[in-house]
Formats: structure tokens, sequence, C-alpha cells
């Protein structure tokens, strides 16, 4: 199977699931319900497919498992992971029927060996970290991603909000869609990544253009669904603009844990 086929039976299998999950009431699956959302996930495991050696990689906070699905496609081994609690439901969807998800009950510790992992994503999960549980966990939380990486071991970041991210200040301002509570400047996540224990390989920012369109009028909302594929590229193009990539959505890093 080409790529080009692959990421079409993959769109559709995350459409597919958005639709049922919605069917069923499950608010949550609306950024599913979108061709560009679904087309941003798929460029991410691509770029993860194209850098990062196969081996065992953790879904931190694998939510509905789309980043678990794809990964597995592309020839990782994905441990899906998230914190919940057991009598928490999944919705009967085909996505969560297949999922086999660890589910932790503990706000940062991780329920695996240390050196147990080759890489660890992190898809739009990190600035959640202090927003559901007290300050600090986020430090906390990266210190436990080191100590199961292995040596030399890959932290993966995508959807880290941009602290002068224009979509934000704009959903903020009109209170339509959602803003993050959370969120970053360049400077301020490299740092907190060196400060527990990890080297930061690249930074750089994305999503100039949104990807959560739920909120948007309907007639926005099917433009961007038939130009979906396009507007990614085009969105890749804007987001390596100097200077007007620091108002981009999101940042998107890649480190590493230090080898002994």
């Amino acid at each position: 199977m080409t790529t080009r086929a692959r990421d079409a039976e993959d769109v559709a299998y995350l459409a597919s699931n958005a639709r049922a999950a919605l069917a069923l009431g499950i608010t949550h699956y609306q950024h599913f319900d979108q061709p560009v959302g679904q087309w941003n996930y798929i460029r991410i495991a691509n770029e993860i497919e194209a850098s990062v050696p196969r081996g065992t990689l953790l879904d931190w906070g694998c939510g509905f498992g789309q980043m678990t699905y794809l990964l597995r496609r592309r020839g990782f081994d994905v441990t899906a992971y998230d914190v919940m609690s057991q009598e928490t439901p999944l919705p009967d969807v085909p996505m969560s029927r297949d999922l086999w998800m660890i589910r932790g009950q503990h706000p940062t510790a991780l329920p695996f060996a240390a050196e147990s992992f080759d890489a660890v994503l992190s898809c739009g999960v990190l600035e959640h970290v202090d927003e559901f549980s007290a300050r600090g966990n986020e430090l906390l939380s990266l210190r436990e991603i080191n100590r199961i990486l292995r040596p030399g071991g890959s932290l993966i970041i995508y959807q880290l909000p941009q602290r002068l991210a224009w979509q934000e200040a704009v959903a903020r301002r009109l209170r339509v869609g959602y803003w993050h509570p959370r969120r970053y400047s360049e400077r301020e996540i490299a740092e907190i990544l060196q400060t527990t224990g990890f080297h930061v390989r690249r930074v750089r920012r994305n999503n100039m253009l949104p990807k959560n369109v739920a909120w948007m009028p309907r007639a926005l909302r099917s433009l961007y669904g038939q130009t979906s594929r396009g507007l990614i590229g085009l969105d890749t193009a804007l987001s390596r603009v100097p200077l007007l990539n620091r108002v981009a959505g999101v940042l998107e890093l890649m480190a590493t844990k230090a080898r002994v």
C-alpha cells in the first residue's frame, strides 16, 4: 500500500469514529469530525514516522487513541496510557474498542519500570497536567517520563499551546471555541525540559491556521473540509516564516534523554 492510500484510509477511519461518537452524544469527539483536524493528525504521525526510529513508544495521555492507532499503523510498538478511573467508560466506537489502554490513577507517577521505552509522545497533553491537579505536577510528570525513557530516548511534544498564539487571543476575546489556560514560550519550555533532564534537539511552530474548527460557521467549515489537505501544506509553509510564526498556535519539540 502506498503512503497516500494509507493516509486516506486513516482519515476515513478517524472520520468514521468521530461520526459514531457524535451519534452517541460524545461531544469531545467534535475536533475529529473536521477533515483539517484529521489530516493534521496524519501529518504528525508521518513526521514521527520519518524522524523517530521504530521501537517501544508510550502514547502518554492517549485520550481517544488516535495517535496510538496511527503510530501502530506506521510500525511502532505503542503502549496507550492515560490517567482515568477504572470506572470511566470509553466510548463504544471502533477506536476505543481496539485501544488496549493502560489506565493510571496517580496524577504523575507512571506504572512502568525505569528505561522501558525508546520514545514518549505528548500530543496535546503536557499543557493540561497542572490544569486538573496541583501546580508543580508538570515538572514531576516530565521527571517520570525521563525515568522511563532509555538513555538517548526521545520525548516528542506536539500541540503545545504557544503563549503569543493569535487564535488563542481571539478565542479568549470573543469567547468562542476553546483556549488553553496554560501556554508556553519557546524559552520557557526549553528551560523546563533542561531542568528535567532533557536535551532539546528541535523547536518549531505550527498552526498558523486553525485546526479545531467546530465553532466556525457551517459555510466556513465546509470550505475547510474541501481544501483540508492543501491547508495543512499551506499552514506548514506559513509557520516557517520568521516573525510571522511568532503568533502561530503551537510549539512542536523533539528532546532526548541524556546518555549516561
